[in-house]
């Protein structure tokens, strides 16, 4: 061995168990001859075993070189310094593991620091009912939700462990647990409702011109998104009517008129009701009217049973109805309509037409 480039290439490949016999002779005499050659051997062993290792070189390999080298090499003192050497493995691996994991958390830091401001939202729940159906669910809370035909709910994962809020589009009746360290809040494109504990109905459809809120027990504040400075306080058996394209809020408690599509109602209205039976009992399966508009009366029954209704004669619409009945298919709905009221329907698929019926005689 003439040159460092020769030895250092000699004990790597012995190093590898790849000299021939005659190299390894060569080797172990380079050994005995010289303490500095020792050293320096050691030094290559250190970082060919750092080497193999951070390079996913087998383990168990490594162990047999290590035997078959140590067994080659019969000087004391180089064992020594192979023992010393391999200490000084061990504290580098420990030190490599260290690092890893001190660099896992410092961008795991990065990143958790950057998602912060947005509390790593996790999905929204949301519960939408189609036109035909309705839902009832549980929140975390406990609080329950009947979710009318449809309607849509939407509400954080993470509900009821910082804040309850709940967004409603269309119709739902809350059944709301009490919680004096967390108010329960529904939210509305139009108004937001703080709840206390409290059993009420929000009828929130989009293509509705007013958004109605009634209260069954206990006690709600209604806040209009566009007065947010205005808080209106509901009581037990009372209806609030809002207004959606009004921009101011009368003072006045007005009592419920006869409300047809070409009236100019009251920006806000508060009723006084005997009793809610009428506005909630669709969660109990139950249809009940006190002299409503056809027209409204027909757009419930779209939503309800998944059909467009069609009128043929506009006078009609203002029709007023009054029932109680269970929810029963459509035709029979539009039977029992057209015996109590100067209607005749027909029933194309999911179409219904309504005409007047000039010869009816009221039974």
């Amino acid at each position: 061995m003439n040159n460092q480039v020769e030895i250092e290439n000699l004990i790597l490949r012995y190093l590898a168990g790849e000299t021939s016999e005659q190299e390894t002779q060569e080797i172990l005499e380079w050994l005995q001859a010289a303490e500095a050659n020792r050293q320096l051997f050691a030094q290559h062993k250190k970082l060919w075993l750092c080497s193999s290792a951070l390079a996913g070189y087998d383990a168990g390999k490594i162990k047999q070189d290590r035997k078959r080298v140590d067994f080659k090499i019969r000087n004391s003192e180089l064992q020594l310094n192979l023992a010393r050497a391999n200490n000084y493995i061990r504290i580098l691996a420990y030190a490599a593991s260290v690092i890893v994991l001190v660099g896992m958390a410092a961008v795991l830091s990065v990143f958790l620091q950057r998602e912060a401001p947005s509390k790593l939202l996790l999905a929204d729940v949301v519960v939408e009912t189609p036109n035909g159906s309705k839902s009832l669910v549980t929140l975390p809370d406990g609080s329950k939700v009947w979710v009318n035909a449809g309607s849509r709910i939407t509400y954080a994962a993470d509900f009821g462990e910082t804040d309850r809020n709940i967004y409603l589009t269309g119709e739902a009746y809350f059944d709301v647990a009490k919680m004096d360290e967390m108010p329960f809040f529904v939210n509305t494109d139009v108004l937001k409702i703080k709840v206390y504990g409290t059993a009420f109905n929000v009828k929130a459809y989009p293509d509705d011109d007013r958004v109605e809120t009634t209260l069954d027990r206990g006690a709600i504040s209604i806040i209009r998104n566009d007065v947010p400075n205005r808080v209106i306080r509901v009581e037990p058996n009372q209806k609030v009517t809002v207004m959606r394209d009004a921009y101011e809020i009368s003072d006045a408690t007005v009592p419920e008129a006869a409300t047809t599509p070409t009236e100019s109602p009251e920006t806000l209205k508060i009723l006084e009701m005997s009793n809610t039976e009428a506005i909630t009992a669709w969660k109990d399966n139950r249809l009940v009217f006190e002299q409503e508009p056809l027209w409204s009366v027909a757009k419930q029954l779209e939503r309800r049973y998944n059909v467009e209704i069609m009128f043929n004669d506009e006078n009609i619409k203002l029709f007023r109805y009054t029932a109680a009945i269970k929810e029963m298919p459509i035709d029979q709905i539009l039977e029992a309509i057209s015996m109590t009221s100067p209607i005749l329907y027909t029933i194309k698929g999911t179409e219904v037409s309504l005409t007047e019926n000039k010869n009816f005689i009221k039974r």
